[in-house]
């Protein structure tokens, strides 16, 4: 128990590592295919934040110490060897299990060295990180019983010397000479192009996005189908914000971690759509889902780092533009599904409502901050600007809308005969009290 001098400055080497974890997983979390998988990796890259947050706030507590302080060159050597893994799947398992394992070996190590009634807030903090490993390491084997891999056994010698470099991580590293930078920056690492099953790549004849916008004011069911579809797609936006914060290091951690929130929620909005679509007996094959790569907003190749000019427009757009400017339309369907009986599909508009205006205050937060990394962003009006985008959006969007009113619209065209069975198939299962006396609503704003 004579050890508590050690237990901060061991409580850095784990910050450090956590932190390395949270971007290693955005590196290559966009690379997982299966629904659910990607579901879970969202999940990870917030918990993984969390971690960081809980070790950062105690390092914080003892005087004279702060979070982000200089540790040895050493991590930042183990760090890359694990995100520098020779394919996707050797990497699920650098992360979740060779240096997560080595992680919780260290963190019951570390427990025996602080006292368990004068440092009682630390050993909570362990007792929780472990608890979270462990839930990480029951779905890497339910992962691994889906997609068996054997690691590269050279990948995996790798980080094992880098492990007897680092004293196994038990004990805190001597800081000599040039201090660790972020996991990533002094590698050749690029992201990859988001993964997307090839079931779920939209037909031309499967599409009916066009035909529920042009009926969105006018019709409660289609309103209905439109939210279920669109946040089934707002698992995209999750993905792209991967790379957000994986091109953006030079952030504070601040940012990482309201960014992760943010991410997480969109995910779920992503499982909420889909999951009443599956109420509804309907398959995401049936929908169709865009690629990532090519969605909030494109921006070239996804395998190229965001400037922050970039980083900034894209930001700008989601918040300030997309959320802010739909907040009005997800009101009225919240009570419109509420008044005809579909409190499912109303619980849906809730909490979205609940999460996106949260998302506003991120973003209000910090496009300033991104905006100091390019000289040239105008930040100045962001608000006004925001204001005239969505307006111009509108009038886009009703122009939209009234092209599609101008297709064919009869029984017999693909697009159509989708658009009217999806729309009988939630009918049989929910029908809407208000099907027929619901009045017009606004047009769809973007």
């Amino acid at each position: 128990m004579g050890k508590f001098p050690t237990a901060p400055y061991q409580s850095m080497t784990f910050e450090y590592l956590e932190r390395s974890l949270h971007r290693i997983m955005c590196a290559w979390g966009n690379q997982f295919l299966d629904w659910d998988d990607k579901q879970a990796l969202s999940r990870h890259v917030w918990e993984q934040a969390e971690i960081v947050r809980r070790l950062r706030n105690r390092i914080e507590q003892f005087p004279g110490l702060k979070a982000g302080a200089p540790v040895s060159k050493e991590l930042e050597i183990l760090a890359n060897t694990v995100l520098m893994a020779t394919d996707f799947e050797d990497a699920v398992n650098g992360i979740y299990q060779i240096l997560s394992n080595a992680l919780v070996l260290a963190y019951d190590h570390f427990s025996q060295s602080v006292h368990p009634i004068h440092d009682a807030p630390t050993h909570e903090i362990i007792q929780e990180i472990v608890s979270i490993k462990e839930l990480q390491r029951t779905w890497l084997r339910d992962y691994r019983r889906r997609n068996p891999h054997q690691t590269n056994q050279a990948y995996q010698q790798t980080i094992a010397d880098c492990l007897v470099n680092t004293k196994q991580l038990q004990s805190p590293l001597p800081l000599k000479g040039q201090a660790a930078e972020q996991v990533g920056l002094n590698t050749t690492f690029k992201m990859k192009e988001p993964r997307i099953d090839p079931s779920w790549v939209i037909r031309p004849d499967k599409e009916v996005m066009p035909h529920l916008i042009a009926d969105f004011a006018n019709n409660i069911e289609t309103r209905r189908l439109f939210w279920a579809i669109g946040y089934m797609r707002e698992l995209n936006l999750a993905i792209a914000q991967l790379k957000w914060m994986y091109d953006a290091p030079y952030m504070p951690w601040a940012f990482h971690h309201d960014e992760s929130r943010h991410m997480w929620d969109e995910s779920r909005h992503g499982d909420s759509g889909y999951s009443r679509l599956k109420d509804f007996g309907l398959k995401i094959q049936d929908i169709g889902f865009t690629n990532a790569s090519k969605t909030y907003p494109a921006l070239g190749d996804p395998t190229n780092p965001l400037t922050p000019k970039e980083l900034y427009e894209a930001v700008f757009f989601i918040g300030m533009v997309a959320e802010t400017g739909h907040f009005k339309v997800k009101r009225e369907a919240y009570a419109d599904f509420q008044a005809g009986g579909d409190m499912e599909s109303a619980e849906m508009m809730l909490f979205d409502m609940i999460d996106e205006t949260a998302h506003v205050q991120y973003v209000k937060r910090w496009l300033g901050p991104i905006a100091k990394h390019d000289s040239t962003i105008d930040h100045a009006n962001y608000e006004q600007r925001a204001s005239e985008v969505r307006s111009q959006k509108q009038v886009e969007k009703n122009l939209t809308a009234q092209e599609t009113r101008q297709l064919p619209r009869q029984t017999g065209d693909p697009p159509w005969d989708q658009y009217q069975h999806f729309l009988q198939v939630m009918r049989q299962i929910c029908p809407l009290s208000n099907a027929q006396s619901c009045p017009p609503r606004l047009p769809l704003p973007m």
